[in-house]
């Protein structure tokens, strides 16, 4: 164990955390876990993680009981500091958490690590989910095919933002706007307590332990790391502006954090890098045409 933060004078009741899925989450669960009053299951999902509650409700047991409602969270949020799992923040504020705090990543990254994890779930672990498994199944076409598909838009279209800010794709969000709507965003920013990078996942577990006054913490260990089973793929200019397309709205949203100090700034240069970095560890060759695009 190691580690160690003053008390605060006053301290949140229960801290919502969001795992952002491919954020280097299951890292800060597998952590998490063996604290005294962190909760990190068995339930794990809400309806929103699915996109549609139609496709929530078709996911057959047992994977259909780790799914709560509001009113399941609730009974948690009463005995415990800390509830992590795959929730929009609007499970969890309704849920009755007073803070929210969430780990964060370059959103094509993101993207790129999605697309490898899915193609190495078996086709059992597939069947087994019901339609969500068709879903997964979709990461088995090329990766320009797969950002086309219209079924995979739950996971890949501007997830950080949709789920930070329970922004529900049918409200038709104006995607190719420079705008984060100002409300919803204030909602948020009012109960975004902690923060961080996603290698920065040290300090993210220190600074909720500190604002809980928890004094020491287990070691953080890297699990659930991407492994490439899919053949090299190429990224092209093509597949860089539909990218861009569809984390547009997660960069709005991580400028404007980094805008106001609440998230460490990060250049462009340094995302470019971040993004190519993870693309030639991923298997993914850019396109001698290849350039970024915002």
């Amino acid at each position: 164990m190691k580690g160690s933060r003053r008390t605060p004078a006053t301290k949140p009741r229960c801290i919502g955390v969001l795992h952002i899925p491919k954020t280097a989450g299951s890292a800060i669960r597998l952590a998490f876990g063996q604290i005294e009053g962190f909760y990190v299951g068995p339930l794990y999902f809400d309806d929103e993680h699915f996109g549609t509650r139609a496709l929530a409700d078709a996911v057959p047991p047992p994977h259909s009981d780790a799914i709560a409602t509001t009113s399941d969270l609730a009974e948690i949020v009463k005995t415990h500091r800390v509830i992590m799992g795959h929730y929009a923040t609007r499970s969890l504020v309704g849920a009755g958490c007073d803070s929210i705090a969430m780990q964060v990543r370059e959103p094509r990254c993101r993207i790129l690590s999605l697309y490898r994890f899915w193609q190495s779930q078996s086709d059992e672990a597939r069947s087994e989910q019901g339609p969500w498994g068709k879903v997964i199944a979709k990461a088995d076409l090329p990766f320009q095919e797969f950002l086309a598909s219209p079924e995979v838009w739950p996971a890949v279209d501007n997830l950080i933002v949709r789920q930070a800010m329970s922004y529900r794709r049918s409200h038709r969000w104006p995607w190719g706007h420079r705008s984060v709507p100002r409300r919803l965003y204030h909602d948020l920013r009012n109960r975004l307590s902690v923060v961080e990078w996603s290698f920065r996942s040290e300090e993210f577990i220190a600074r909720i332990c500190g604002e809980l006054g928890v004094s020491s913490w287990p070691d953080l260990i890297i699990e659930n790391a991407t492994d490439v089973v899919g053949e090299e793929e190429v990224v092209d200019d093509a597949t860089a502006q539909r990218l861009a397309r569809l984390t547009h709205a997660d960069r709005t949203f991580l400028d404007r954090l980094s805008a106001e100090r609440v998230l460490t700034h990060r250049s462009d240069a340094d995302l470019n890098s971040e993004f190519e970095r993870t693309a030639a560890r991923l298997g993914f060759h850019l396109a001698p045409t290849f350039s970024h695009v915002r």
